[in-house]
């Protein structure tokens, strides 16, 4: 019978995988394929977080930064970071967000805080003061990404947000958020899910305060706004809430929205991500 009662559990915690991200490596993914000795690799520090970061590409240029979302890794953009016009045209950056990969992060202080992750991922700017950046970031990185934009005005030109929560009300926990919110459930699905779900949990109460922020401000950033018509993970209907609510409140905001697309934009969609990112930065 307990070993019954475990595997309902198990199965009813399942679920998780599929808001969290499923995993942030789409399963095409050959890692025997990435070139880990073409990129370098750097550990930033501000006030009280470590955050390591991959890194390709001319220093010289703008700075396009990629957030991965819950869970995941730098890695997950290591295409972007070996592609060779990107590298010709952009200092590129990609990052293990603080509690993940290489970026230790106290298990008692994941819970989804986008102060903590901007805070801890702006210690790169320091690093390049005269820099300016894009930041591109995918699912639950889509959601951090302006916050990011908000904390440093004088260092973000513009968010590239691929299949975002942007919508306070969109991001409320489902029923098995909150399953696995119990001692019960998060007993069993390990570390990585846990703290995926914990980060989930956290979700609208951090899009409530920076919706708040953003209306209260005018930022000089530029969005741009990829969403998949058919994905399951994210709500379709976070783009139209953006165009509504935030247009008076960003430089600009564009919106390409991919009828027969769903949530794994940067590996399904590599050609026109990249495309949008050099748009992005150039204005072109």
């Amino acid at each position: 019978m307990y070993h019954l009662l475990k595997l309902a559990f198990a199965l009813l915690a399942l679920p998780i995988n599929s808001f969290a991200n499923v995993n942030e490596i789409d399963s095409s993914t050959n890692f025997d394929s990435i070139n880990f000795e073409s990129l370098s690799y750097s550990d930033y520090k501000n006030n009280t977080h470590t955050v390591f970061f991959a890194n390709a590409g001319n220093s010289n240029q703008t700075g396009v930064l990629f957030v991965h979302g819950t869970p995941g890794g730098w890695d997950a953009f290591s295409r972007y970071l070996q592609d060779t016009e990107l590298r010709e045209l952009f200092f590129l950056t990609s990052l293990d967000r603080p509690g993940w990969g290489n970026s230790p992060l106290d298990s008692k202080q994941i819970d989804g805080s986008f102060a903590l992750q901007s805070a801890a991922i702006g210690a790169i700017f320091s690093e390049y003061p005269e820099k300016k950046w894009i930041i591109v970031g995918h699912s639950l990185g889509a959601s951090i990404a302006p916050q990011i934009a908000l904390d440093y005005p004088d260092k973000v030109i513009g968010a590239l947000l691929l299949a975002g929560s942007l919508k306070p009300s969109l991001g409320s926990p489902r029923w098995y958020n909150r399953a696995a919110s119990t001692w019960v459930v998060a007993s069993l699905i390990g570390t990585s899910m846990k703290h995926s779900n914990r980060e989930i949990m956290g979700l609208k109460s951090q899009l409530e305060a920076m919706d708040t922020q953003i209306k209260s401000q005018f930022s000089n950033a530029k969005i741009s706004i990829l969403q998949g018509k058919k994905d399951k993970l994210v709500s379709p209907k976070n783009p139209s809430y953006v165009l509504s609510e935030w247009s008076n409140h960003f430089t600009s905001i564009e919106v390409l929205e991919l009828p027969d697309e769903g949530h794994f934009l940067p590996w399904r969609q590599y050609g026109l991500v990249k495309e949008l990112i050099i748009k992005l930065a150039l204005g072109s």
